[in-house]
């Protein structure tokens, strides 16, 4: 009859108690999905904002398996920055036909692609270009001259 008794004390013993131990992840100090600026500038008179100028905002989406490629970014054929994933640039442009030129650096694995935008440069006006790989890693180039948001 004692077994009887004990029998529910042991399972409400054993469901209480934890058998995995929990980890507890803390957020990290930005907001989720924040991209950050690149670091990686060599012309800096193309990322500072200007008067009449208009805006080039280009974006590459945090990557968590894969390759973590460096996308060399040219404006009219001048190097400008390196891109990597979770950054974006804005490069600013005197008004007109511009050609932004984009290519995977050769490095760590990455093969190298390059691709070459022609854009309408507008005063005062932000033109949006997302920058991805697809599964074979092969360079992906989303344009919207509205500047609203690109497609995910």
């Amino acid at each position: 009859m004692k077994h009887l008794f004990a029998l529910p004390y042991v399972l409400l013993t054993v469901a209480c108690t934890p058998v995995v131990p929990l980890v507890v992840v803390s957020p990290s100090s930005g907001k989720a999905g924040e991209l950050q600026t690149t670091t990686d500038v060599s012309q800096e008179a193309t990322v500072t904002p200007r008067e009449g100028a208009g805006a080039i905002v280009i974006t590459r989406p945090k990557v968590w398996l894969g390759k973590r490629c460096t996308f060399d970014i040219a404006l009219d054929d001048q190097h400008v920055a390196g891109v990597r994933p979770g950054q974006q640039i804005t490069l600013y442009a005197d008004p007109g036909a511009r050609v932004v030129d984009v290519s995977i650096r050769d490095e760590g694995g990455c093969k190298p692609a390059t691709a070459q935008i022609p854009l309408d440069v507008i005063s005062h006006a932000t033109s949006r270009i997302q920058l991805d790989s697809d599964r074979y890693y092969h360079l992906k180039v989303d344009v919207n001259t509205l500047g609203g948001s690109l497609p995910k």
